[in-house]
């Protein structure tokens, strides 16, 4: 005797697993560089725990490595766009340091070890009286979407240290 699974049998079975795969992958995609950040998010500095006193100095990192996804790519251009707008005579005075770092190669391995990003990200680095402060800007993630709020939060962090 032959058993026979009918058409109505197997749907019943296979639509919840259908169901669980769907919802692991909404919150598979849904992870990571969504929401709005936090506090981080409302354009105000409070990301950076720092605030350097007399500074000489800020620089502004965008690290990256091999492969490049369409937001690592943005966090740097609307971080250089930003910078270029805003802080000129800064760049221009080497008061303000920005470049874009590949990891990977050899001539950037000693502001690698000094920063020790480990894939795309953005720092800043502070020079004051008090020697020398870095952090990782996990705001700017949040905002890639959003360029006037995305270049609000990057002013925010580096005016923070310019007063």
């Amino acid at each position: 005797m032959k058993l026979s699974i009918s058409p109505n049998t197997r749907s019943i079975r296979i639509l919840p697993l259908s169901l669980l795969l769907v919802i692991a992958a909404a919150a598979v995609l849904t992870a990571g560089c969504t929401g709005n950040g936090g506090e981080a998010a409302t354009g105000q500095s409070a990301e950076v725990g720092y605030i350097g006193s007399n500074v000489e100095k800020i620089e502004l990192f965008h690290f990256y490595g091999a492969s490049r996804c369409v937001s690592c790519v943005m966090l740097g251009d609307l971080t250089e766009e930003t910078v270029n707008t805003y802080y000129a005579q800064e760049l221009q005075s080497g008061q303000i340091v920005f470049d874009h770092i590949d990891i990977a190669m050899s001539e950037n391995r000693e502001i690698v070890e000094r920063y020790g990003p480990t894939g795309s990200s953005l720092w800043i680095g502070i020079y004051d009286e008090n020697g020398f402060y870095k952090e990782e800007l996990l705001g700017p993630w949040y905002m890639i979407g959003d360029q006037q709020k995305f270049s609000a939060y990057i002013r925010a962090v580096i005016d923070q240290q310019l007063t």
